[in-house]
């Protein structure tokens, strides 16, 4: 048997509990999941669900508010996951944990893996690392103006005592564990996936008004300072910008003469799939993710991608986007400048685009996943996801 842990919502898309869905959507495996709640429409024979604090919901939210709206650097993620840990261990209790052979964990809890060992020091812990650990931001510009102070929370240090392997979707985030002197047989990397069939390109004029995309919180870590100034020094003619998601109190004052540069602000858009296709191209200068989803949504809409290295993304440089360096205002000019003045390339990039997201679905995503349970079954030390 199988544990999925998930601080989030079992089966709804846009959380992480759409990941843990595929996973048991493609296996023969039995598992049982412990999370904060559940989409009540899914109903897969071989999975077992308990909710861990029912009514969390609102108490996360909240706390996921306060670094955004009151105090930057309040450590919402530690007591969000303190909170959490609590109530799973006392879930847990009630579990045979002789039957399970794998935890497959998308949070750090040291504690409960503490307890899981001291209870059946056989069960593998599978920890998923969906985000590049802050190591690797001090190789950004004034990051502790960015960012505030960045170091390693505690628990994620202890949860590394018990760990046996990481599942981390990009070679950014392998690279952010490698830092942490984690040994690199013990990372597999498997790239997220996207539904190809609900987000697809459509028909439109490439020679019309120039529409380029951004989505997701419109913040510092997502470089979206770097992407302003472009475009404002740009300024280009029958053009448009257009940002799709939350802007966060930081960015604020940087967009108050939006519309004089053609700067289109949309707020949180819940089918995205409807908007992103009718854009040109995406561009994504963000300074820190895992493997940013909007990039494969992006991608499998036909639009060519302009990104940095630090977004994890599976763009191919020069085939279906650009990779530039973070925090390079010329870059990123430069290379809207390029698709601006060459619409053809824009047809080119984007058939490209399409072909790469194809290869990354969630079922693939699935597969991959289970495959590693069974070779850490097999205790087969020495893989590597292709």
């Amino acid at each position: 048997m199988i544990l999925h842990i998930i601080n989030s919502d079992f089966g709804v898309k846009n959380t992480i509990g759409i990941r843990s869905y595929y996973i048991t959507k493609e296996a023969n495996n039995y598992f049982y999941i412990f999370c904060r709640n559940y989409n009540k429409n899914i109903n897969l024979h071989n999975v077992k669900i308990k909710q861990i604090f029912p009514f969390a919901h609102y108490v996360m939210k909240f706390l996921t508010a306060i670094p955004i709206y009151i105090k930057k650097n309040f450590p919402s993620n530690e007591i969000k996951n303190n909170i959490f840990e609590f109530a799973l261990i006392s879930k847990v209790k009630d579990l045979n944990l002789k039957n399970v052979d794998v935890i497959h964990s998308w949070e750090f809890l040291p504690n409960f893996y503490r307890y899981i060992k001291s209870k059946n020091p056989d069960i593998k812990i599978i920890q998923d690392v969906p985000m590049a650990l802050p190591n690797v931001l001090k190789d950004i510009k004034n990051y502790e103006k960015l960012f505030g102070k960045v170091e390693i929370p505690q628990y994620v240090k202890k949860s590394l005592n018990y760990i046996d392997y990481y599942i981390s979707p990009s070679e950014f985030v392998k690279k952010s564990l490698i830092n942490e002197g984690i040994d690199e047989n013990k990372i597999f990397v498997v790239p997220f996936g996207v539904d190809v069939g609900r987000f697809k390109p459509i028909e439109k004029d490439h020679f019309g008004t120039f529409k380029v995309a951004f989505s997701g919180n419109v913040n510092n870590r997502k470089g979206i300072l770097y992407l302003i100034q472009a475009w404002k020094e740009l300024n280009l003619k029958n053009a448009e910008l257009n940002l799709y998601g939350i802007v966060y109190p930081e960015v604020r004052k940087y967009l108050k003469n939006a519309n004089k540069y053609n700067i289109k602000l949309y707020g949180f858009v819940k089918n995205i799939e409807l908007e992103l296709p009718k854009n040109h191209i995406y561009v994504f200068p963000s300074l820190l993710e895992g493997s940013a989803k909007s990039i494969y949504e992006a991608l499998a809409c036909g639009l060519p991608v302009i990104t940095t290295e630090n977004s994890g993304s599976v763009v191919e440089d020069g085939k279906d986007g650009f990779i530039i360096p973070v925090q390079n205002v010329e870059a990123i000019k430069e290379k809207i400048l390029f698709f601006y003045e060459n619409r053809n390339e824009i047809v080119k990039f984007g058939k490209n685009a399409r072909k790469k997201a194809e290869k990354y679905t969630w079922e693939n995503y699935g597969k991959k996943v289970n495959e590693i349970y069974e070779l850490v079954n097999n205790h087969e030390q020495n893989f590597i996801c292709p």
